[in-house]
């Protein structure tokens, strides 16, 4: 099993044409900045936000970067933060998918979409869980049913965001809803170290080593890009047995495997 000691195995592919892509996300604040700074601040692509807190779609492309002019992450959120609404709330999804289509002539359904999603064990049924990680589990098509990936991780964005500053990082309590305001070394709401405006190239590397090596260490073997369908099962089971004997999640985000995927990060072989 090989573990990526340093983010010199990674490189970054500015300029990456990726056409639009779908995020869908639970939350309607903290994401939104998050993935602004990532996908804007850090990456100059065209960002479209649209929060069920929003009536319109608005739209970010002060810092695109030349040769990034078609390509586009459209983020959006869900009615409400249970992850049963996924595929719960049809009226609510179409509604979204019209205006995009209206808009921007952009057919949602045609476009890689990818949630990411918190394992709230506190909020979300285990049994919707598992029957999500087996239906969303290609960000293209999934058999007979809508396009999608479904990322699940201990708590997604905010794991993101101390795996980009910490080199090394291990366990956050189980009850995530209000953690940060009782876990000292990550307090992300009053820790000015952790603003997602502080983000660069190498502290997104540095978050993708984090994510492979610890899917590395849960399903003890190599990471491997288009094997994210077992990969999302092992992880679930693997936390949960964590879970259960530590009354904690080990810290983990799969928000840089949207990075991956599209090819904005490559994994460079050794010579």
């Amino acid at each position: 099993m090989e573990y990526l000691d340093t983010t010199k195995s990674l490189k970054i592919k500015l300029k990456k044409n990726v056409g639009p892509v779908v995020i869908v996300v639970e939350g309607a604040e903290y994401e939104f900045d998050l993935l602004n700074a990532v996908f804007q601040g850090v990456l100059k692509y065209k960002l479209v936000t649209k929060s069920r807190n929003q009536k319109e779609y608005q739209e970010f492309n002060k810092y695109v970067m030349k040769g990034n002019e078609n390509s586009s992450f459209i983020i959006i959120n869900t009615k409400n933060s249970n992850i049963g609404t996924i595929e719960d709330d049809d009226k609510y999804r179409s509604e979204v998918y019209k205006m995009a289509y209206i808009k921007y002539d952009i057919d949602l359904k045609n476009c890689p979409m990818y949630f990411i999603w918190d394992r709230d064990c506190g909020s979300n049924k285990k049994s919707i869980v598992e029957k999500l990680i087996c239906k969303l589990k290609n960000p293209y098509d999934n058999d007979n049913y809508e396009n999608g990936l479904l990322l699940l991780s201990y708590p997604s964005v905010e794991s993101f965001t101390i795996s980009c500053f910490e080199k090394n990082t291990e366990y956050i309590d189980g009850d995530i809803k209000d953690y940060v305001n009782r876990t000292k070394e990550y307090k992300l709401l009053t820790n000015k170290k952790y603003k997602p405006t502080h983000l660069d190239k190498d502290k997104i590397r540095l978050a993708t080593r984090d994510m492979i090596n610890k899917i590395n260490k849960l399903s003890d073997k190599d990471f491997e890009i288009d094997d994210i369908g077992n990969i999302n099962k092992i992880v679930f089971q693997k936390e949960e047995e964590i879970f259960k004997s530590k009354k904690a999640y080990l810290l983990l985000s799969f928000v840089s495997y949207i990075l991956l995927d599209l090819g904005i990060i490559i994994i460079k072989e050794e010579s």
